[in-house]
């Protein structure tokens, strides 16, 4: 172990890595009225907690983070204590401010997982720290219960004080602050805790608190339950309540708010070390997630796929490793919006999407419509929340600031809004762009082609895809994961340039999810649903769940070719070629599937020309409808949501690529016939300009031109594993280009080694036509079991 004192380091290099690869990354799928600045306090900071005291007496906001505090107004920094470093992390997991020695300054406690200890660090007091504001702070041990994750501050008892409720992964407990023998401020050596257990199962990754049903007690929550508290939670029994199941990897904390300002308490939560925000809408006893037709008999299916009293909700999965929520009002209108932000590196790299720029986003609920709008503060670079910390008006303004502790320094963001009320009504000048609309549209896509485009058009052998090129005409290549995840959003932001931007969490309405009917087969039950997209569009499909199910099983999102007639039915055995039947097949074999109709296929009627503002193209529609699949997916009882796959045939072929790369929930892809190189299909542009499939592309001559290509698309699914069939016979599709691609991922593939083992690339080529032969589907399942168990 090792102390950390007066300097830091070790980060610096990578810094430079972060912010030299993060340029012109696209402020994507949120609002931007709100403004932010970000200010440094330290680029080399490395501590993953922080908060806010005054801690010299002036009146003005202070931050503490770790072993420094940086004094208002000019954030000089100063060294208040050592903190040890074990295993390469400092043993800081929480900055939790509050008087422990009642002498009305407020001291620091941290809740720690390394050392598996609480301890609190001492504030001499304001007039001590002028005197030497370099003062060095006395460190208490409370206890050592085992590994915390972190801990969070809470009134557990209801007596006015605060207690720690740490998020202990072997252990569940809370400790109180004994009072003192005295009123007056008590010597460090005379603070006294006490520690209460709690049910062990809230043993696990997150941990919140708050009045659950209404009784006016303080409960706790965990990932797979709540503790309802005794009426003294001294002396009296926790009983626990298992009403709901979250994910294993909760973040910090678990918020109990009444989202829906309906009277009762909601739950808001994250994925700490995966994709994926969320709330949880407590209902009545009676409420369904699901509506059934008149007649339809649900009885043997319900408790396979619906969910009573609590219904989860997706706010936003298109980044991951969300570790720390905080509710503040950031607006200022009296309500309070959510506080998120990326944890850098918090398994050093082993994490799904943990590679992928860091950024922090506030979200304001809309009671009206049900859904959440995003606003980013901040995107790439160093800027990012690990653990803890906390939203204050750190300038004085009036408004909510943002402090961004992290290992990959310290940061504070202004929130800028009041400045922006303060100019509102001030006359400006109106600028009118140069050009029509779609020069200026044409001018952005090929802005976007230069900076993005690495790999380069139609190489010989294989594309480049770890070159990234700058927007001053300067080259980098990406020599880590870290390094390429900015690399990935460009190749995404190209291809959205194209299809349309995926749609933000404004669009996710509630699914609404429809049965029409149930149906019997030998092995399995075909459910026939419907879900809402959006607010103007339901997504017909089947949903297959195998018979005799004893736990959550592995689901596969099944997207069907191009026969227009039959749509998912033809997946499903409903007619059609014997070859695509691999819904059937797989929901046979004990995976869940759910098989949505692709837009204006089957029984789906889309007016694209109605929507186009919304969905530009039928592609990003369809993928769209494919991500709130996903919602759907992870939300059924019957469904680990961790082992999601998606799998389809020539258009279904693609349209999985497309999905995989939007939404890194998706955890192995199996393609038939879904691709080649751009120029190694025909070279022209006429398989892009149908509604039904592809994107208008006006003032592309070639399809060389284009600022994406597949192998650039297959690269941002590594290090998922991946599953491809090209027939050497297809007449559709050059299997020289899908060979291409495969030989330009090994480089994309050694990169995330040096993290982890990458999934298992697979490439097939069977010498057939445009088929999906049963001899490679049966291999294809069987290599879905095994990557599904993690035995790739």
């Amino acid at each position: 172990m090792k102390s950390f004192q007066t300097h830091c380091g070790g980060w610096s290099g990578l810094a430079v890595v972060l912010m030299a690869a993060s340029f012109s990354l696209p402020a994507r799928h949120a609002l931007t009225d709100t403004p932010f600045r970000v200010h440094t306090l330290s680029s080399d900071s490395e501590f993953s907690a922080a908060t806010v005291i005054d801690i010299d007496g002036d009146g003005r906001p202070d931050v503490v983070s770790g072993a420094f505090w940086y004094q208002a107004p000019d954030w000089d920094r100063h060294t208040l204590r050592d903190v040890t470093m074990i295993r390469g992390r400092f043993d800081d997991y929480s900055n939790l401010a509050m008087d422990v020695d009642g002498d009305n300054d407020l001291d620091i406690i941290s809740v720690n997982y390394r050392s598996k200890s609480l301890y609190w660090c001492r504030n001499p007091g304001p007039a001590a720290m002028r005197a030497n504001p370099d003062l060095r702070w006395q460190q208490i041990e409370i206890d050592r219960p085992g590994n915390s994750e972190t801990g969070r501050l809470v009134d557990i008892d209801g007596d006015g004080h605060l207690d720690i409720l740490p998020s202990g992964t072997n252990f569940a407990a809370w400790y109180r602050l004994q009072p003192g023998q005295e009123a007056s401020s008590q010597a460090a050596t005379d603070v006294r805790w006490q520690r209460y257990d709690l049910p062990d199962e809230l043993i696990g990754h997150g941990i919140g608190a708050g009045d659950v049903n209404g009784d006016g007690r303080v409960d706790v929550v965990g990932p797979s339950g709540w503790a309802l508290a005794p009426p003294d939670p001294l002396t009296g029994r926790w009983r626990w309540q298992p009403e709901f199941n979250l994910a294993n990897d909760c973040g910090l904390p678990i918020l109990v708010h009444d989202v829906d300002s309906d009277g009762d308490a909601d739950l808001i939560w994250s994925r700490g070390h995966n994709y994926g925000i969320y709330w949880t809408e407590q209902v009545g006893e009676s409420e369904s997630s699901l509506q059934a037709t008149p007649g339809v008999d649900l009885d043997e299916v319900e408790p396979l796929i619906s969910s009573r009293k609590w219904i989860t909700h997706a706010i936003d999965t298109r980044w991951s490793c969300a570790h720390t929520l905080v509710l503040a009002d950031m607006d200022g209108d009296g309500n309070d919006d959510l506080v998120a932000g990326k944890r850098f590196l918090g398994h050093d790299g082993k994490d799904p999407g943990e590679s992928d720029p860091l950024q922090i986003a506030w979200y304001g609920f809309d009671s009206g419509t049900r859904t959440w709008q995003k606003h980013l503060a901040s995107i790439g670079g160093t800027v990012a929340i690990d653990l803890d910390t906390v939203c204050e008006d750190l300038d004085g303004d009036g408004d909510v600031d943002i402090v961004a502790p992290s290992r990959s320094g310290l940061h504070w963001l202004e929130n800028r809004n009041a400045e922006k009320e303060k100019s509102a009504d001030i006359p400006r000048k109106k600028v009118v762009p140069k050009g029509d609309l779609a020069s200026r549209e044409s001018g952005q896509r090929d802005a976007i082609a230069k900076s993005s485009n690495g790999a380069r058009r139609n190489p010989e052998e294989a594309f480049d895809l770890l070159q990234i090129d700058a927007d001053g005409g300067e080259s980098q290549r990406a020599e880590t994961p870290v390094a390429f995840g900015p690399r990935r959003q460009q190749i995404l932001a190209a291809f959205e340039s194209i299809i349309g931007p995926l749609p933000g969490p404004h669009r996710r309405h509630d699914l609404d999810v429809q049965v029409s009917s149930v149906e019997t087969t030998d092995k399995y039950w075909r459910i026939k649903v419907s879900f809402a997209s959006d607010n103007v569009s339901r997504v017909p499909a089947y949903l297959l769940i195998p018979m005799h199910i004893q736990q959550r099983m592995p689901a596969m999102l099944c997207l069907h070719p191009s026969n227009a007639k039959l749509g998912k039915a033809e997946i499903c055995g409903l007619g059609g070629e014997p070859s695509r039947f691999y819904a059937h097949e797989l929901a046979e074999r004990g995976f869940v599937c759910l098989t949505p109709d692709y837009p204006n296929f089957g029984e789906y009627e889309f007016d694209f020309a109605a929507n186009r503002g919304a969905y530009p193209s039928g592609t990003i529609k369809a993928v769209w409808d494919n991500v709130r699949g996903l919602d759907l997916l992870e939300s059924l009882p019957c469904v680990q949501r961790d082992r999601i796959g998606v799998i389809g045939h020539s258009q279904g072929g693609s349209s999985a690529l497309f999905t995989a790369a939007l939404d890194g929930r998706v955890r192995a892809v199996v393609t038939s016939c879904g691709f080649t190189t751009l120029p190694d299909n025909r070279g022209d542009l006429s398989g892009w300009t149908d509604d039904r499939s592809k994107a208008d592309i006006g003032g592309f001559q070639s399809a060389a031109e284009l600022p994406f290509d597949f192998a650039e698309l297959l690269a941002t699914i590594v290090p998922r594993p991946l599953f491809v069939s090209a027939p050497v016979g297809d007449a559709s599709i050059d299997v020289a280009g899908v060979r291409k691609c495969e030989a330009s991922l090994k480089p994309v593939v050694e990169l995330y080694r040096q993290n982890e083992k990458p999934g298992d690339l697979r490439f097939l080529y069977p010498d057939c036509g445009r088929e999906f032969p049963e001899a490679v589907r049966e291999e294809a399942y069987q290599w879905l079991r095994d990557v599904m168990q993690g035995k790739d």
